[in-house]
């Protein structure tokens, strides 16, 4: 692009948010890296990041990050939603509060965030908006039907969003990697305890230990990385990418499968037989 933009990246803590924050700002943009607590980010003098604090869970903390911006830039050209939680559990034992809270980060938080920078960009007549989901978002994995649910949200809510302000200029799109080795896979608990009685506690340890496993042996989240930056330079960009070898396979054992053969294909890529049939984890 012919001019230098001004990137929000959320989530930028760690893992694919810094990694997103460090590569704009290589390639020359105005980056405004956004965490929620401001004296735990990663970044270093050399990184030339521009570090705010913002919660997305919070509505005054979002405005006055994007006015503090709109203030000092005058506008937004790129936003990259990334902020986000993960908790894993049973839909039965996990409480009100934690559902919520998964809800609260990854579905209110991005759309709360894009809303506030629209007005911006339907001004400018540009911009891309460009959120983190997940491959989940297609399919109830076992143990994890919060962070699934809320991937899925977030897909429909920017799908609609998409078509509503494409006349002014504006792009949506959504990201869906799959497994990637980032530190989401040290804190699918967060502070999550499932109760000794609980009639699912094998089933949560066996399914915590497969997805820690996968996360752990996933792919280089600066491939993830690379997506993003390619669709914040593409003029018309599409509405959904996949990434990862794993989630287009995924994506594409899914498509046009009956409700049978779906619910024989997540038993198995779940190894869930065991617990199906009432025998003891292998």
């Amino acid at each position: 692009m012919s001019r230098t933009r001004v990137v929000v990246v959320s989530g930028s803590s760690s893992g694919i948010g810094a990694l997103c924050a460090r590569a704009f700002a290589t390639a020359g943009d105005i980056v405004v890296a956004t965490v929620r607590d401001p004296a735990r980010h990663p970044f270093r003098e050399q990184d030339a990041v521009d570090v705010r604090r913002l919660d997305v869970t919070d509505r005054e903390s979002i405005e006055s990050c994007i006015d503090s911006v709109l203030d000092d830039f005058g506008r937004v050209d790129v936003l990259v939603n990334n902020a986000g939680i993960h908790l894993l559990g049973a839909i039965e034992d996990m409480d009100e509060v934690g559902f919520r809270r998964v809800f609260e980060t990854n579905l209110f938080g991005s759309v709360n965030l894009t809303r506030a920078v629209l007005p911006a960009m339907r001004k400018s007549g540009r911009g891309h908006v460009i959120s983190v989901s997940s491959i989940g978002a297609r399919v109830g994995r076992v143990m994890d039907g919060a962070y699934c649910a809320s991937k899925a949200a977030l897909e429909i809510a920017m799908e609609a969003m998409h078509y509503e302000v494409a006349r002014f200029g504006v792009h949506v799109s959504v990201v869906a990697p799959g497994a990637y080795r980032t530190g989401i896979g040290r804190h699918f608990d967060a502070g999550e305890e499932v109760k000794a009685h609980s009639p699912y506690r094998e089933l949560r340890a066996f399914r915590l230990r497969k997805v820690s496993e996968a996360v752990e042996h996933g792919g280089d989240p600066a491939e993830v990385v690379d997506l993003i930056r390619s669709i914040a330079d593409d003029a018309s960009p599409a509405f959904r990418y996949v990434v990862g070898e794993r989630a287009h396979e995924l994506e594409r054992a899914l498509t046009g499968l009956d409700d049978a053969r779906r619910q024989d294909l997540v038993t198995r890529l779940a190894d869930i037989a065991w617990w199906l049939s009432g025998q003891e984890q292998p």
